[in-house]
């Protein structure tokens, strides 16, 4: 399984190829994108038919069904890229099982990545 990363000036996504069980602050979800979306106000992981972006994903391709979304007020172009962690504004997303620690308030990582040869 192969994943991508795209980014815009208002979007990032993290396409995890397939739909994967995830591990985040809020609790267990299941999705096959992580999206980080420039906003006005942060708000923790939701679902995209449960918040106002639902349209701006639809737009990018993402099923509603299929993504995670947080929000951040940080240009979502600016973001790092450690290893194969993906840091934005505060989120987070490790798409491997779970790092040492978690620095930020804002996380995802794949349950049981590393039981399966070819992940991201």
């Amino acid at each position: 399984m192969k994943g991508s990363l795209r980014a815009t000036g208002r979007l990032l996504v993290v396409d995890l190829g397939e739909v994967r069980r995830l591990v985040t602050e809020s609790g267990p979800r299941l999705a096959r994108y992580v999206a980080v979306v420039r906003s006005e106000e942060v708000r923790a992981c939701t679902r995209a038919g449960t918040n106002r972006f639902g349209p701006l994903l639809l737009r990018h391709g993402l099923p509603p069904g299929e993504t995670v979304v947080y929000t951040t007020t940080d240009d979502t172009l600016d973001f790092e890229i450690e290893g194969r962690t993906v840091r934005v504004g505060g989120v987070a997303i490790y798409p491997e099982d779970p790092p040492a620690w978690v620095e930020t308030p804002y996380y995802v990582w794949v349950e049981g990545a590393d039981d399966e040869e070819g992940t991201i």
